[in-house]
């Protein structure tokens, strides 16, 4: 049952593993951790004195502002589509509740940026709402649907691409087997977020597994403006000798300053054997 196994662990969260690269997974009902400093997603958020939006008002939160979890609330406000608990938090200057839904899920900050992300949701549809702050406190951001409720984040610089000053890469982690997952990268230009490419990995414990990568430069004597696209779909053939079988294609795609060509999209990838 090698194989089996094998198989399960992929299509699982492995939490020991998120443990051991201080990976932080989010979903919807995520809650936040007490004591843990968290940034302003929101911007010119209320912070009020209880947990009800006509309590009184005792500070304005800006955008990337700092507050400190004191305690998850017991009442909910609807926000961006979603029930919403409220928290009770330390800003600099007061102490009171906002809504955790305008607090950042996470926040990283690489080359004086910083990448927040809230979910939303919209016609029963799951999105991920990501804003880039930069230092003058001016801001842009990008929505973006999301295929499975658990999430986690990545930022890197440009990687070797022109015309980009860095990526935000959210990961979709498949909750069971059979449920697609995978990443999409959202490329920051200085003034926008654009999702550029989207990956796809899915399995079934026992039959198949479809993986979809993007390999960027690794050494100085690869070409700039290049990346290396992948698929490999395989299945288990018999688990009794442990036979596997799988295809693999892979192919340099060529960044422009805007988009990569060829289209993945349209490449016609072989991925089964011809009867």
């Amino acid at each position: 049952m090698k194989f089996i196994l094998s198989l399960f662990l992929l299509c699982a969260v492995q939490f020991t593993y998120a443990q051991e690269n201080d990976t932080r997974y989010f979903y919807p009902d995520y809650t936040f951790e007490k004591g843990r400093i968290e940034l302003m997603y929101g911007n010119n958020v209320v912070l009020r004195a209880d947990q009800h939006p006509d309590s009184k008002a005792l500070d304005t939160l800006k955008i990337g502002d700092p507050v400190t979890i004191i305690e998850k609330g017991n009442t909910t406000t609807h926000l961006n589509g979603q029930p919403s608990y409220w928290y009770k938090v330390k800003s600099k200057k007061k102490v009171g509740y906002v809504l955790g839904g305008w607090i950042s899920l996470d926040h990283t900050e690489i080359n004086g940026k910083t990448y927040m992300s809230i979910f939303a949701e919209r016609d029963d549809l799951l999105y991920l709402r990501t804003r880039v702050l930069s230092k003058d406190k001016s801001y842009y951001g990008h929505e973006t649907p999301l295929n499975t409720y658990m999430v986690s984040f990545d930022v890197k610089d440009n990687q070797g691409l022109k015309e980009i000053d860095g990526m935000y890469i959210i990961s979709m982690h498949a909750e069971a087997c059979g449920v697609e997952g995978g990443k999409a990268y959202l490329f920051d230009d200085g003034m926008r977020l654009t999702e550029t490419i989207r990956t796809t990995r899915v399995s079934d414990a026992g039959a198949f597994w479809f993986v979809e990568n993007i390999q960027f430069k690794d050494s100085e004597y690869w070409e700039d403006n290049t990346v290396y696209f992948s698929q490999e779909l395989g299945e288990y053939m018999d688990d009794s000798i442990d036979w596997t079988r799988s295809v693999t294609n892979r192919v340099m795609l060529t960044w422009d300053g805007e988009k990569f060509t060829p289209d993945v999209s349209k490449l016609n990838f072989q991925l089964e054997e011809e009867e």
